[in-house]
């Protein structure tokens, strides 16, 4: 079971090469992506790209945040000062840890944590 990070749905969305052929790769085990990533793709959707942004995001199952995800995401951050992590990938990090997920994701460097399986089409 994998969990997509925006990269790879924006991505796939786009056409990039590689984005697709990650999401078939996983085609047989429920697919899922947090609701950071919803929001993320949703705030950058062009209204011409609404069609096929939904039709994505509404083939994977989504993940929300609970308390449990934020503790975990800020204990991320506090120990990954170094790298300079924004909120939302804490966040997704501490989801794919949380539900045991493989992260699918062309971002490793925003996801430093040791204990991640990071899966980089």
């Amino acid at each position: 079971m994998a969990l997509f990070d925006t990269d790879i749905l924006i991505d796939h969305l786009l056409n990039k090469s590689g984005a697709t052929e990650a999401l078939l790769k996983f085609k047989n085990s429920q697919n899922y992506c947090s609701v950071i990533t919803i929001g993320e793709i949703l705030f950058g959707m062009k209204e011409n790209e609404k069609n096929k942004t939904y039709e994505l995001i509404n083939n994977l199952k989504e993940i929300n945040v609970d308390k449990s995800i934020v503790i975990s995401a800020c204990e991320i951050k506090k120990f990954a000062k170094e790298f300079n992590l924004e909120l939302y990938d804490c966040i997704i990090a501490a989801t794919a840890l949380e539900y045991d997920l493989i992260l699918v994701t062309r971002n490793a460097k925003h996801y430093p944590d040791k204990r991640l399986k990071i899966f980089i089409p």
